[in-house]
């Protein structure tokens, strides 16, 4: 009977106890006496994985239900031994598509067409080429920018090129050594650049932009119009900066329901396969309910209401703002992750009214069904 250690926001753990125990724990303040005696930990990004917490215990096998890895010390974890798998790609689709709302509602506030606006995109991974297929389907002229991992067939472009674009938006991983670190890879001097009129997104890392010169810029009127997922020093998030950007989230681009259930799911594929417990299944359950939309999609104003059929981020926004009177705000900003409610993807959504030829590859991308 194999012993497992949870982060309890994890969804979808029935999966690991069908073969062994599950405790679930706190996962931003879990430690070591949590986990002696169990054989596995699974984990999310607010989780430091390293010998601090493993050393002396008997877990083979860590898996963390994220793209990223930099909270995770893994040439510790391959010196030692122990197995790491994580899911990258998970949440590729729901942050695509927060992406895609906010840019598609900063070109209706600015009056702009797509055809008329560039964007650059950094990081080409999983996310990164998602947010550039969507956005080149909606008519964007797309620029691609991969600091690490360039692949051929594709035209990059250099991060002095990325000033220029009219939307910026990061998907890379946090990393602080390198030619190519991506700490700060905003920093004051980037920063001060851009202007008012470009929108600058991360949904990435909080430290990817340089918070602290962001909001000195914000404060005199000059910088980029910021539109961040998540901050630099999390969970604290610096209050003065949430009122000066267009808009804040907590860290939650990638929480649909099915990218979360994805990352544990990818997590079991791995864990069974390290323990040889059998060839698990290759497909997810069907976990979005049926969606008929019925009004036609001719115009930006129209893909807007549709994209917030799943979503509305300014509910978000809110929630965030009000977070920040608590006397706790690092434990409430866990809370809003931890009780966020369902949200799901856009897959599956079936358009029952007229679509305009324009939109009709986007739609076919984001899995909604053209029935009109």
């Amino acid at each position: 009977m194999h012993k497992i250690v949870a982060d309890e926001n994890m969804p979808a753990l029935t999966l690991f106890a069908e073969h062994g125990e599950v405790t679930t724990v706190a996962g931003r303040k879990m430690c070591r006496e949590q986990v002696l005696g169990a054989d596995t930990l699974l984990v999310r990004s607010i989780t430091q994985v390293n010998k601090d917490l493993l050393e002396g215990t008997q877990v083979r096998f860590v898996g963390s239900a994220t793209i990223g890895t930099d909270h995770v010390d893994l040439a510790w974890l391959k010196q030692e031994g122990i197995s790491f798998a994580h899911a990258p790609g998970c949440n590729a689709v729901a942050v695509a598509e927060y992406v895609l709302q906010a840019v598609v509602t900063w070109l209706l506030e600015q009056g702009r067409t797509p055809y008329s606006t560039t964007m650059a995109v950094i990081g080409h991974g999983n996310v990164g080429s998602r947010v550039a297929q969507l956005c080149s389907a909606l008519g964007l002229q797309v620029k691609i920018v991969e600091p690490l991992n360039q692949r051929s067939g594709y035209d990059y472009c250099s991060l002095s090129e990325v000033l220029q674009a009219d939307i910026i938006s990061c998907h890379v991983p946090l990393t602080k050594k390198g030619e190519h670190a991506t700490f700060h890879l905003f920093d004051d001097l980037k920063l001060q650049q851009l202007v008012p009129e470009q929108l600058l997104i991360n949904t990435s890392r909080g430290a990817v932009v340089d918070n602290h010169a962001l909001k000195q810029l914000l404060q005199q009127g000059k910088g980029p119009t910021a539109w961040l997922d998540v901050w630099e020093g999390e969970p604290t998030v610096d209050a003065e900066l949430l009122a000066l950007v267009r808009m804040g989230t907590p860290h939650i681009a990638g929480y649909t329901v099915e990218g979360k259930w994805r990352g544990t799911w990818m997590l079991y594929q791995a864990w069974q396969a390290f323990y040889q417990l059998g060839q698990p299944e290759q497909a997810m359950p069907q976990l979005a309910p049926k969606r008929v939309w019925d009004e036609d999609i001719d115009s930006l104003e129209d893909l807007l209401r549709l994209l917030k059929t799943h979503y509305t981020m300014d509910e978000d926004y809110q929630r965030l703002q009000k977070s920040l009177g608590a006397y706790d705000r690092a434990q409430a900003f866990d809370n809003l992750r931890r009780d966020y409610g369902q949200r799901f993807e856009l897959a599956g959504i079936v358009c029952r009214g007229k679509v305009s030829l324009q939109w009709q590859p986007l739609l076919s991308l984001l899995g909604v069904v053209c029935a009109g």
